[in-house]
């Protein structure tokens, strides 16, 4: 005679606890406020960079050209200008 195990060895499926998912919101939370904290610092220093002159550019061994290309990827420091590039 066969005996079909009609048990299974595997614990039921468990919800997720209340821990689990605050754990998943502030890391979360946490991981978003690294990203808004280096975009803030990015923007930061191309506003900085977008006030330096001609010579403390080439002090810190830029081109003016080279400052105005990083400051167009900042498309908030743009704004200003009288045109502005299709998003």
């Amino acid at each position: 005679m066969v005996t079909i195990e009609t048990m299974s060895s595997r614990a039921p499926l468990e919800r997720a606890s209340p821990d689990r998912s605050r754990g998943a919101l502030a890391k979360s939370t946490a991981a978003l406020v690294r990203v808004m904290t280096f975009w803030l610092r990015r923007r930061r220093t191309r506003l900085h960079l977008a006030q330096l002159t001609e010579e403390q550019l080439r002090d810190v061994g830029l081109t003016p050209e080279m400052a105005e290309r990083e400051i167009g990827k900042s498309r908030l420091l743009m704004l200003d200008r009288p045109y502005q590039p299709p998003f």
